[in-house]
């Protein structure tokens, strides 16, 4: 009686389906990739897988290429807002879609300037060691604007 239950017991766990990735979970991800782009650079390869590479208007970067690239620019100050998104999710893997807008205040060698951005971008994300990474981001400039800032 003991081994039918306990066979039984192993074929109903063994039988169910992982748990599917969350739209909460994957959008809370994708926040934090923002929020450590902003403010905490150094760390922002513990967020993305060992292969991950980033295609940012035309360019493909890999994360060392993609650091370096972000570092060139001198902010002061960033805000950004996401409209449209889209998520799709499985148990091992997440794909968001949206349009995100940009401000930037940058130092340049003539002064402050204002950078406003409009991109579509996409990013697949992975579970690896049951945290949710990011693999791949897609970001391409749709509509740009820079200005002076007095």
């Amino acid at each position: 009686m003991k081994k039918l239950v306990l066979i039984t017991t192993l074929l109903v766990f063994s039988c169910q389906e992982p748990k599917t990735i969350s739209e909460d979970e994957a959008l809370s991800a994708f926040h934090n990739l923002f929020e450590v782009l902003d403010n905490d650079l150094e760390n922002f390869g513990s967020l993305v897988t060992n292969d991950f590479f980033i295609f940012e208007n035309s360019k493909r970067y890999s994360l060392d290429e993609f650091i370096e690239f972000v570092k060139t620019f001198d902010i002061i100050s960033s805000k950004r807002t996401f409209e449209d998104i889209k998520i799709d999710t499985d148990h091992s893997s997440a794909h968001i879609s949206l349009k995100q807008y940009g401000e930037f205040i940058i130092n340049t060698p003539e002064g402050k300037a204002k950078l406003a951005f409009e991109w579509l971008e996409s990013a697949y994300m992975v579970k690896v060691d049951d945290v949710l990474k990011f693999k791949f981001y897609f970001s391409e400039a749709i509509n740009t604007k820079t200005s002076s800032v007095n």
